[in-house]
């Protein structure tokens, strides 16, 4: 396929998407719950962000039914440590596994879900600058031959999942941080009352809202969406003491590059304040990788970033939320990294008495926790 193609795939602005997107989901929804109404964030988010990606990559799309698509994806993804293992140890894909058959039912859902999703866009001569349009029309450059009808679906399958999971995770684990972490939350807030100037959030003030992009890129550290990233070596090369040959799978443990003490001053320690621009330049770029790096880095990070920003933004102009007293979310890895049982969050909406539970700081002893607050 011509890569190249598809890097000319435009994502929108935040202005020309419109506040609406933005602001109708999830954030109407929870202006009206209840004072102390709990809710799911992991799962609000998750919805929310599918919706985005489809909005900007397949306009003219819909989702359906969110909760048999969010099974769908959870039971595709559930297995696939499963089928890591099977293949690091040169086992054949015919060998059976915990949850395979229930894989195999959520994996046919999405592709389903996806070839519906193609067929419901309405068919146009003009050329655009959407995915499926992109898609369509690459070619390979040796042959130049277009993509199958199979290949263009599974492509956007691809570019859906990594799309909205990567979001929807990096705002699930800064809305953890912050419950444990007010001051800096208050800091975002004064930063968003200042580049607003009180008024709803739009396109052009997200540049602006500069530590408040800091907040998620070190929360992306602490918790990367992708914590596993795998690539296959292209020729010999010397890793440290190791040979590695042609055709290797070299997995990269990006949670444990973003943790190391080697690398990063007091690593378990939440503070947005090492993604300032002066302290991103002084430390080598490797040693952050969200979204991957080199030729292969993702390329909706500009986006994703972008997208998570507003999103942040539009939130906590309006409500604070804060982690159930005494639970302590544990961190799942099934291709992304996600909190295993969810995360239940509670509202505190402004212009409410505050819920009396709302004062208790919720226990945790995890690193973040206890390092900044012990």
């Amino acid at each position: 396929m011509n890569t190249s193609s598809v890097n000319d795939l435009r994502l929108p602005t935040l202005s020309e998407l419109g506040t609406d997107l933005l602001t109708t989901t999830p954030r109407q929804r929870w202006l009206s719950l209840p004072a102390g109404g709990e809710i799911d964030v992991a799962r609000e988010m998750t919805r929310t962000t599918l919706n985005i990606v489809l909005a900007t990559m397949l306009p003219g799309s819909s989702v359906g039914d969110p909760a048999r698509l969010e099974r769908a994806i959870a039971d595709y993804l559930e297995s696939t440590s499963w089928v890591m293992a099977l293949t690091i140890l040169g086992a054949p894909r015919w060998v059976p596994y915990p949850g395979m058959r229930k894989a195999a039912r959520g994996r046919d859902f999405l592709k389903q879900f996806v070839a519906d999703l193609t067929n419901e866009i309405p068919y146009s001569e003009v050329p655009r600058n959407d995915l499926l349009s992109l898609l369509i029309r690459a070619n390979d450059p040796q042959t130049g031959r277009l993509m199958s009808e199979t290949d263009v679906r599974d492509n956007i399958l691809t570019f859906v999942m990594a799309g909205h999971e990567t979001t929807a995770l990096a705002l699930t684990w800064t809305f953890y941080l912050l419950s444990l972490h007010p001051e800096i939350e208050e800091r975002v807030r004064s930063e968003i009352a200042t580049s607003t100037g009180g008024t709803p959030v739009r396109g052009e003030h997200i540049e602006s809202l500069r530590y408040t992009q800091q907040v998620i890129q070190e929360a992306m550290r602490l918790y990367p969406p992708a914590p596993l990233i795998v690539r296959e070596a292209r020729r010999v090369l010397r890793l440290g003491t190791e040979n590695i040959g042609p055709g290797t799978l070299v997995y990269v443990p990006v949670y444990a590059v973003h943790r190391h003490e080697g690398l990063w001053d007091r690593p378990d320690l939440f503070d947005p304040d090492r993604f300032a621009p002066e302290a991103v330049k002084a430390r080598d770029q490797y040693i952050y990788l969200p979204f991957g790096a080199g030729p292969h880095i993702c390329i909706g990070m500009s986006f994703a970033l972008m997208e998570a920003t507003a999103r942040l933004a539009v939130l906590l102009a309006s409500l604070r939320l804060h982690l159930r007293p005494g639970y302590i979310p544990r961190p799942k890895l099934r291709v992304t990294l996600r909190p295993a049982g969810g995360m239940p969050m509670r509202l505190v909406l402004y212009g409410r008495l505050q819920h009396p539970s709302y004062g208790a700081r919720p226990t945790c002893n995890g690193p973040e926790y206890t390092e900044r607050n012990g």
